[in-house]
């Protein structure tokens, strides 16, 4: 509540610029900008679906067809396939709420012009709302919302370390389409699909390095570390009240992880493979594992933190109700939720591939890849399978 004295006499709340309504100027209200860019956006995001699920279906029927695989149990694929299934329809189902509930916000009071509600104006809502700041606004400003929203900054950066750790050794090249696909439609939705991915690929066969060529390459792995700092910082940074209303310093903070996570994954899809040539099993591991610790303990870090703030200020019960305050808070607290689903579970079957692989491996069968993917003894189907 506003003290004493801060409210005009007389103020409503309502500037008034937008008490005055004006005819709107002949040829802006049209929908043909707003309907391209949305259909646009809707196909890319409909065609990045469609590239990777394609894949992993040609994937697996080359296993299935194949006498000298392993494939991946049955059960994992079904559980991680179900998991992106339900994560794109909560996530999305909210996204399109969202839309409704913006546009009906803004043709009720934020627009100045002389409008029949029973039109629809879509292209002068697009053109004078900004979804992407709205929507990340929305969900950054407040305890209780951000205690949401800044864990998807750190299951952003695991994915982008995942592509690199899990995603290259096996011969994923377009590692960018699942950062993108991320990025625009649904963090837990392409980390899905991912794990779908590196359950249905083996390793690629490392060749014994020669006399003088063991040398350990950095830049893949410079890149990670400059990349998780680009996501960290920003977390941290957007958790500061500061950012909440400050228009020229919000948005670079914001744009900054979307842009560092996507450097890595389009330089490996769209450079020769030589040129990036730089797995070094052991070392790269090692790297990588490291980098997955340092972003989850600063995750944690920014989480318990968060925590407290947000409880002393409005409790659990705060935390809990936000996620039902607005459809953007919904669509980024339903994506956190299965971030953590799809983690936990990928955890509990990989253990549970590594004891059916030993057993796997006492009983004679060797030529088999020791996971939950698939052992490929063969040269043909074997580039099929890692080739993607």
């Amino acid at each position: 509540m506003a003290p004493p004295g801060a409210i005009p006499q007389g103020y409503d709340g309502v500037p008034s610029s937008f008490m005055k309504k004006i005819p709107v100027p002949d040829g802006e209200d049209s929908n043909t900008r707003a309907i391209t860019i949305f259909i646009s956006y809707l196909l890319l995001c409909f065609s990045l679906t469609v590239f990777i699920v394609l894949k992993l279906l040609k994937t697996y029927v080359v296993l299935s067809k194949s006498r000298t695989a392993r494939p991946p149990p049955r059960k994992h694929v079904v559980l991680f396939t179900l998991l992106a299934v339900l994560s794109l329809v909560t996530t999305w189902y909210h996204m399109f709420d969202y839309f409704q509930y913006s546009y009906k916000q803004w043709l009720g009071w934020r627009q100045h012009y002389e409008l029949s509600p029973s039109q629809k104006h879509w292209g002068l809502w697009l053109r004078n709302t900004s979804l992407f700041r709205e929507a990340w606004e929305i969900t950054v400003v407040g305890y209780a919302r951000y205690w949401w929203t800044h864990q998807i900054f750190f299951f952003a950066c695991a994915l982008g370390l995942d592509l690199e750790r899990l995603g290259v050794p096996r011969g994923i090249k377009h590692t960018w389409v699942f950062m993108l696909l991320g990025q625009i439609v649904a963090i837990s939705f392409a980390t899905n699909l991912f794990l779908l991915a590196v359950i249905l690929s083996p390793p690629a066969v490392i060749p014994a390095p020669s006399a003088g060529t063991n040398q350990k390459k950095l830049l893949g792995p410079i890149i990670s570390l400059l990349a998780t700092l680009a996501t960290t910082i920003p977390a941290y940074k957007l958790a500061d009240d500061h950012y909440w209303h400050h228009d020229t310093d919000f948005m670079p903070m914001l744009l900054l992880p979307h842009i560092a996570l996507m450097v890595l994954p389009v330089v490996r899809g769209f450079l020769p493979a030589k040129a990036m040539h730089d797995y070094t099993p052991g070392f790269t591991d090692t790297v990588y594992k490291w980098l997955w610790r340092a972003t989850a303990s600063g995750g944690l870090t920014l989480l318990a933190w968060q925590t407290r703030r947000t409880y002393n200020y409005g409790g659990a019960g705060g935390i809990l109700s936000a996620i039902f305050e607005h459809p953007a808070v919904s669509s980024v607290g339903c994506d956190v939720i299965f971030c953590w689903l799809t983690w936990y579970f990928w955890w509990f079957t990989q253990k549970d591939a590594e004891s059916n692989a030993r057993e796997f491996d006492e009983g004679g069968e060797r030529d088999s890849w020791a996971g939950s993917g698939t052992a490929i003894a063969g040269g043909e189907v074997k580039s099929e399978v890692r080739r993607r």
